[in-house]
């Protein structure tokens, strides 16, 4: 493969990298006002976060509720850091999102017609619409089903490398087709990054495998304004059963519903930091206690705490069946036996910085959802993420569409790609040097470390330390190894682009 590599060129007028819960809905919109839209995927269709979401969606229901105190619980439960422009969008058409999946075909509780509202904590109260076959795609599924009924074109197992531009402007993309070998070269109108978090950072993350930042590292390079990369938000992640290690159990551990934690000498701990609020605390307070006592060693045999379903009713617990399964497959009864937890990296807070138009302060290139920034402060309140994914995907296929369709023509510049192809082939070349996979656990076992919910001041300044020197000794060392595939080689570009988020994120 070396120095002779495929390659093929693409055209369209709205590109979006990403196939999760906002890339579908940026696409639904981009299509409606009538662009032309590509949609690419590293991963299968759907992919990311959404496509395995316990599917609860933030949005004003109930007429006791209202947009403005949807607006109250985001900026509180974010520590008031949120931008209130974008906070006021999310709260104000979560609603009109809802009734959007259901035309496409996403199915919602209801008891007697009426939505059932699901209480998770830091919001004032019941305000969730929950999807049906949590976990299981229930969420996405209408649209997904609405995207193939539109013939969006897809091009899943597709890795993005680098933004195009053309002076100050984004106009495509290069990315590596890793099923053929081949260097896909894509021009566009419009970009639309879809990307999701980066929750791979880290050991333990309930995020799947592809999650590493992609977006963010593309969206720096290009130019774009990162921020608030240092607030990461970790959940209750289940670390045993072994099989089981990474998955969020239902609602936080249903903590609403009867849910509680333990310590490993059978406290209930949270009787210590909130005596009067208990379990019924934000996600950011339940991962910074369970550590506390974690660190302590109050932990559990496989260093985290327990967590008891056996308070919350039978039949609230029968509907989340895949989640049950998987106990049962592990001769877990829920029911009556814990689990054991320790907080997870869930979701970023910060990424690329967007303005209410979703534009990202490069000409041409928008960002929507997790990869983008403002919206959740400090810390996002659960369910909140969803209502992100439609209000702000259908905003940025709106602008990126209309962008497209005022742009007459759009030129990519030579070099540019031939920067690209040239950082390939030289990887490529390489005949020794650093392997990949020893890097990635290098940072993930920093980050978990020195960089987890719990911080200090000494741990983050020999974070720092150790993220320069990796990026001095070995970042351009790394080597293929074993298998010279683009499927090898993305994995490689995934650790360059974890280790530049973390640099990054060392600046904050």
């Amino acid at each position: 493969m070396r120095g002779n590599i495929k390659e093929r060129a693409l055209q369209t007028e709205i590109l979006i990298i990403g196939a999760g819960g906002a890339g579908l809905r940026a696409a639904l919109e981009a299509q409606k006002i009538g662009g032309e839209v590509l949609i690419v995927s590293k991963g299968d269709f759907p992919s990311g976060c959404t496509a395995i979401a316990m599917g609860g969606m933030l949005a004003v229901i109930d007429k006791s509720d209202s947009p403005s105190l949807h607006f109250e619980d985001t900026i509180r439960g974010g520590d008031h850091l949120n931008n209130q422009k974008l906070v006021r969008l999310l709260a104000d058409r979560a609603v009109e999102r809802v009734r959007d999946l259901e035309r496409y075909g996403t199915e919602f509780e209801k008891e007697d017609g009426q939505y059932r509202l699901f209480p998770y904590t830091g919001s004032s109260l019941p305000r969730a619409v929950i999807a049906l076959e949590p976990y299981r795609g229930g969420y996405i599924k209408g649209l997904v089903r609405e995207v193939k009924r539109l013939g969006i074109p897809v091009l899943d197992h597709m890795m993005i490398k680098d933004l195009l531009k053309e002076k100050d402007t984004v106009v495509g993309a290069v990315g590596l087709e890793l099923e053929t070998d081949t260097l896909l070269i894509i021009q566009a109108k419009s970009v639309i990054l879809a990307t999701g978090g980066a929750g791979n950072l880290y050991h333990l993350t309930t995020n799947p495998p592809g999650i590493t930042g992609d977006g963010y590292a593309v969206a720096y390079k290009a130019g774009a304004q990162l921020q608030d990369m240092e607030f990461v938000q970790g959940r209750v992640c289940m670390i045993y059963p072994t099989a089981m290690r990474g998955i969020p159990p239902p609602g936080d551990g249903l903590v609403t519903l009867g849910g509680r934690f333990y310590n490993g000498l059978c406290e209930r701990y949270m009787r210590k930091y909130y005596p009067e609020k208990l379990e019924l605390v934000t996600r950011a307070q339940m991962a910074i206690c369970a550590q506390k006592e974690i660190q302590a060693g109050r932990g559990t045999p496989n260093r985290g705490v327990f967590g008891d379903l056996s308070g919350v009713p039978k039949q609230e617990l029968s509907k989340y069946q895949g989640f049950m399964e998987a106990c049962a497959a592990e001769n877990l009864d829920v029911t009556w036996q814990p689990y054991e937890w320790a907080p997870g990296a869930h979701h970023f807070m910060g990424g690329v910085v967007i303005n209410d138009r979703c534009e990202a302060g490069v000409n041409g290139l928008y960002a929507c959802g997790e990869v983008a920034a403002g919206i959740h402060g400090s810390n996002r309140l659960a369910a909140n993420a969803l209502t992100e994914t439609q209000v702000f995907g259908a905003i940025a296929g709106e602008y990126a569409a209309k962008r497209a369709l005022s742009v007459s023509s759009t030129s990519m510049s030579p070099s540019q790609i031939n920067s690209a192809r040239d950082h390939i082939v030289e990887i490529l070349d390489r005949d020794k040097g650093v392997d990949p996979s020893e890097t990635r656990e290098e940072l993930t076992e920093i980050m978990s470390m020195h960089v987890g919910v719990i911080r200090s001041e000494d741990g983050l300044r020999k974070a720092t330390k150790m993220l320069d020197r990796i990026e001095e000794q070995k970042i351009r060392r790394l080597c293929l190894t074993v298998e010279r595939s683009f499927k090898m080689l993305a994995e490689l570009l995934e650790v360059e682009n974890l280790l530049t988020i973390e640099c990054e994120w060392g600046q904050a």
